[in-house]
C-alpha cells in the first residue's frame, strides 16, 4: 500500500502525457455521443484519489469536469469511479464532492461492480477507462459482460493503460515451469498471465522456441497482441506507446477500442496532438531551430504515399473510410485534416479516381486507385 500512496505524491511526466490524451479525447467524444440522446456513463475502474498530492488532477477530476459541462447543458451524465484502497477512496470521495452531476464512488475492486456497470450499459452510452497500477490488477475478460452489450447495438468504448513493460518484467522475473523451452500449459503461473493477457500470444515473445528477428521490440509486439485480442468486441482499435523521454522504451501502451470508425478518428486526433506537444517540448520549444527526429517531420508527400498504398489495399472505398484505414495503418501520426489534404491532392493529380472532384471534402464520395 505504501508504494501505491507514493505513486500519488506527484504526477510524473508520463502520467501527464497519458491524461492529456484522455482529456483531449473526452471533449469531442462526449459531445458526439450526446447526439444519441441517451444518458452518458463514464467509468473509471482504477480511480485513485482524484488528485495527486502536488495538486495535479487525476483521471476522476478530468472526467468530472467534462461531465459537469455537459450536465450544465441539460445532458444526462453519470460518473462511476471505483477505488479499492480505503485511504485513496476516502480522498477520492472528498475530491469529487464539489461536482453536482450524479457520481457513484465505489470502494473495493471494480470486478465486484461489473454486473452493475453491465446493467447501466444497457441504457447508457459507456466509456470505460482502465488504468491499473500493476498489470496483474486487470484480468482481460473482467468486463466481458459490459463489452458484450455491443452485440445488442449499445455504444461502449474502452481506453486501457496496458502495462506492457510491467507485464514483461513480471513474467521474466518470476518462476515458471519450462519443458524443452516451452511453458507447461498446466502451470498456475502461466494460466494466471494468460488470463491477464487475454490469450497465449505472449508465450512466443517471452519463451521463443527459435531465434527470430522482429521489426518491432518485444513491448510493442506484446501491445499489438493485446490490441488484437480486443477484436472479439471492438472492430476498431489503436495502440500508442507513452514514454517519459523520446528515445526511451515506453512506460506503457494506451490501447483504445471502439465499434465506430468516428471514434478512432477522434482518439487518433487526441493522440496526434499529445504526440506533437511531447515532441515539441523536447525538440522545438525553447530552441532557435527545430531539431525533431526526421520521422516526426510531417511530409505531405509521405501522407499521399500512405493514402495511395491504402487505397490499393482496400479497393473502392468512401473518402472517410480511406482516411480511417490510413489512420489504422499509421496510428497517431497524421490528423484528419492532413489526410484530407492528401486525398484531395491525389485526386487532383489523377493518382486517385473519385466520383467527386476533390475540391472539397465529401465524406461519402467513393475513392479508388487510378
Amino acid at each position: 500500500m505504501d508504494n501505491t500512496l507514493d505513486f500519488f505524491k506527484h504526477k510524473r511526466p508520463w502520467s501527464k502525457y497519458k491524461d492529456l490524451i484522455l482529456d483531449y479525447y473526452l471533449q469531442p467524444y462526449l459531445h458526439k455521443v450526446a447526439k444519441l440522446r441517451k444518458p452518458i456513463l463514464v467509468v473509471d475502474c482504477f480511480a485513485g484519489p482524484g488528485k495527486f498530492d502536488d495538486g495535479e488532477a487525476g483521471s476522476p477530476i478530468i472526467i468530472s469536469k467534462h461531465l459537469q459541462a455537459l450536465q450544465e447543458k441539460g445532458i444526462k451524465v453519470t460518473g462511476y469511479f471505483v477505488e479499492k484502497y480505503p485511504e485513496l477512496y476516502k480522498r477520492l470521495s472528498a475530491n469529487i464532492r464539489g461536482f453536482s452531476f450524479p457520481i457513484f464512488a465505489k470502494k473495493g475492486d471494480f470486478q465486484n461492480y461489473v454486473e452493475e456497470i453491465g446493467e447501466l450499459s444497457k441504457t447508457h452510452t459507456v466509456f470505460v477507462y482502465l488504468d491499473p497500477i500493476k498489470p496483474s490488477h486487470l484480468i482481460f475478460n473482467a468486463l466481458e459482460s459490459v463489452y458484450n452489450n455491443l452485440s445488442q447495438g449499445q455504444s461502449v468504448e474502452t481506453l486501457i493503460n496496458f502495462l506492457s513493460i510491467g507485464f514483461l518484467r513480471a513474467v521474466r522475473s518470476l518462476g515458471y515451469n519450462i519443458e524443452q523451452g516451452v511453458p507447461k500449459n498446466n502451470s498456475v503461473f502461466i494460466k494466471r498471465w494468460d488470463d491477464i493477457a487475454g490469450g497465449t500470444y505472449w508465450h512466443e515473445i517471452v519463451f521463443p522456441t527459435i531465434s527470430e528477428t522482429h521489426s518491432l521490440p518485444d513491448y510493442d509486439r506484446l501491445a499489438e497482441g493485446y490490441k488484437e485480442q480486443l477484436s472479439k468486441w471492438f472492430r476498431w482499435r489503436l495502440s500508442y506507446p507513452v514514454r517519459e523521454k523520446y528515445d526511451q522504451q515506453p512506460k506503457y501502451h494506451l490501447i483504445f477500442g471502439s465499434r465506430h470508425p468516428d471514434a478512432i478518428e477522434l482518439m487518433n486526433s487526441g493522440m496526434v496532438k499529445a504526440r506533437r506537444e511531447f515532441v515539441g517540448s523536447r525538440f522545438i520549444k525553447g530552441h532557435l531551430f527545430a531539431n525533431q527526429p526526421e520521422e516526426e517531420v510531417i511530409k505531405p508527400k509521405e501522407i499521399i504515399k500512405l493514402i495511395l498504398q491504402i487505397s490499393k489495399t482496400v479497393g473502392k472505398e468512401t473518402w472517410k473510410m480511406l482516411r480511417v484505414h490510413s489512420t489504422i495503418t499509421e496510428p497517431c501520426m497524421y490528423n484528419p485534416s492532413e489526410l484530407n489534404g492528401a486525398i484531395k491532392m491525389a485526386i487532383k493529380k489523377g493518382n486517385l479516381k473519385s466520383n467527386c472532384s476533390g475540391n472539397k471534402i465529401e465524406e461519402d464520395a467513393l475513392v479508388w486507385s487510378a
